[in-house]
């Protein structure tokens, strides 16, 4: 699952975060840079092996009628072109899902559980951002859901190195196992001889 890799949290230009954020208040920079050429691996390897590909994603649109997905933020102008486009080297292929979310986490009033139970998903792999934010939340519901969650730590990101290292240690404490994207193909591989 590809969450939130979004232009608008990662910032057109690999620089440091205090960059990032005189062009959109919610990017990454560079760590969001990183963690994009991870996703990119992934997604290469979970095409390959036709395994399922959902994205989760902001949506702008809504932010008036439900409210923005922080408090205390001024939200990214919608009229902003490409804001809220995923990078083309980690966008979705015909036919891969992209469910619409609200609020930080990807099942709260989506059909993302429903979708992924439809498709014989038992097993969540979490990319994107932000680790502290709507990572966090959709790990926690995810594991709530009864979905073996695993996060790709080098495939997520946050806009503070401190904040990203803080949610991985207690996401794994509680309801995730976190792993590399190196990792999870290598386990991957092994379950598939």
């Amino acid at each position: 699952m590809v969450v939130d890799a979004l232009w608008s949290f990662i910032g057109h230009k690999p620089v440091d975060v205090l960059e990032a954020i005189k062009e959109y208040p919610t990017a990454c920079g560079k760590p969001g840079w990183d963690g994009m050429d991870k996703i990119a691996i992934a997604l290469d390897y979970f095409r390959a092996a036709s395994l399922p590909i959902v994205y989760v994603c902001a949506d702008g649109s809504f932010s008036d009628l439900y409210g923005p997905t922080t408090r205390n933020r001024k939200p990214v102008s919608r009229q902003d072109d490409g804001a809220f486009e995923i990078p083309e080297v980690i966008a979705p292929l015909v036919g891969e899902p992209i469910v619409k979310k609200t609020k930080a986490s990807g099942f709260f009033r989506t059909p993302l559980d429903i979708l992924l139970r439809r498709i014989g998903v038992d097993t969540v792999l979490l990319s994107g951002c932000t680790t502290s934010g709507c990572i966090r939340a959709t790990a926690v519901d995810s594991h709530s859901l009864g979905f073996e969650t695993v996060l790709l730590e080098d495939a997520v990101w946050d806009r503070s190195w401190f904040s990203h290292a803080v949610s991985l240690f207690e996401l794994s404490m509680k309801y995730a196992s976190v792993v590399t994207v190196g990792d999870a193909i290598s386990q991957i591989e092994k379950f598939k001889h």
